[in-house]
């Protein structure tokens, strides 16, 4: 067993392509001193079929870079999965996703190279992100078995509830109190195309460069003050 099989789990390295070997050893080297203002975060929405993980596939995924709390909006990634005719019509009343675009969209081997091109050496952000790295394992796992996520993960609905309720447990909150609707009304943040993928990424990450003063203020300074 090599050296990243014995550092990764059960993933032979050498059998992954080169951009997956580089995008683990990216994430190997992400430093949790780093200060907040000079981490790089990556703020990522999906869009699916379903909210069934099981059952659910994935239809287009998009992510933003955060870094000195602005958000690059230059480049950010917008991918459509090209599922072939599988787009059934209540898809398309969800999230607004035509058959034309999944047709034109990128192969789901194609999506994953380019998601982990962006998000390798990042903070990997989202809104309940457990749902949505599930989606993104699923598809990792059925092209290239063992390969997971492994980024740094930051939830902004837990990190929400730990700055505004630091002594409740986050199972004793109201969970509508934390969707990112009702925290956007909160904190003033303009809905910008609600439920794509794009949309609620930008959103998502315009909540976080809100949050992130707030644990500043409290003393948390460093990735590793705060992450998972």
């Amino acid at each position: 067993m090599g050296l990243l099989s014995k550092i990764f789990g059960k993933t032979p390295s050498g059998d992954l392509p080169p951009f997956a070997r580089s995008y683990m050893e990216a994430c190997r080297d992400i430093d949790q001193k780093v200060p907040i203002e000079k981490a790089r975060f990556v703020v990522f929405d999906t869009e699916t079929t379903s909210l069934e993980v099981k059952e659910a596939r994935l239809l287009s995924i998009s992510a933003v870079s955060c870094t000195h709390n602005q958000i690059e909006v230059s480049s950010a990634l917008d991918c459509y999965v090209a599922w072939g005719d599988d787009v059934r019509p209540e898809n398309i009343a969800i999230h607004g996703i035509t058959k034309r675009q999944s047709d034109t969209g990128l192969q789901p081997e194609e999506v994953i190279e380019v998601f982990l091109d962006y998000i390798k050496d990042a903070v990997l952000v989202a809104h309940h992100i457990d749902f949505d790295i599930s989606m993104v394992n699923n598809v990792l796992n059925k092209y290239y078995p063992g390969l997971k996520i492994k980024n740094l993960l930051l939830d902004t609905a837990q990190l929400a509830i730990r700055l505004e309720q630091p002594r409740m447990s986050s199972t004793a909150t109201n969970p509508k109190d934390y969707t990112l609707d009702a925290l956007m009304g909160r904190y003033g943040i303009d809905p910008l195309e609600r439920h794509t993928a794009l949309g609620d990424a930008y959103s998502t990450a315009e909540l976080l460069i809100r949050l992130l003063p707030k644990l500043r203020r409290r003393g948390l300074k460093r990735v590793g003050d705060f992450i998972r």
